[in-house]
């Protein structure tokens, strides 16, 4: 019984690690506050062609809503550059990109990058 429990969680670890991958923004590569900015990801064959683009940070101060940033990138280009809201968009740390099914289904993630920073000019 232990083996087969121990086979299910490492089948469950492993295809979730042959998913979708943010790969920029990270904590190294963050966004400025303004102008088209970085999204870069990977993907297997497996992997929902289509994906919408969150904006999201834990700290509620900073951000008080997740923003859509874009409601349909195909996800076979690996790349995109994404336009903040023209407003401009609130700096700091701890900001997440999340790649999610639809902007009516946020909250089915396919990826989220790691935390990065978003700065002023």
């Amino acid at each position: 019984m232990q083996l087969a429990v121990l086979t299910a969680l490492f089948l469950s670890f492993a295809s979730s690690s042959l998913a979708y991958l943010v790969n920029v923004p990270n904590g190294y590569q963050g966004w400025k506050e303004n102008g088209p900015q970085p999204l870069e990801w990977s993907r297997v064959d497996t992997d929902a062609e289509y994906f919408a683009v969150v904006l999201t940070n834990q700290d509620r101060t900073v951000l008080p809503y997740d923003i859509v940033l874009e409601k349909y990138v195909d996800g076979t280009h690996l790349k995109k550059e994404i336009r903040l809201p023209q407003d401009g968009c609130p700096t700091g740390d701890h900001f997440r990109v999340n790649l999610v099914k639809s902007a009516d289904e946020p909250n089915t993630i396919y990826a989220q990058s790691s935390e990065f920073s978003i700065k002023r000019w």
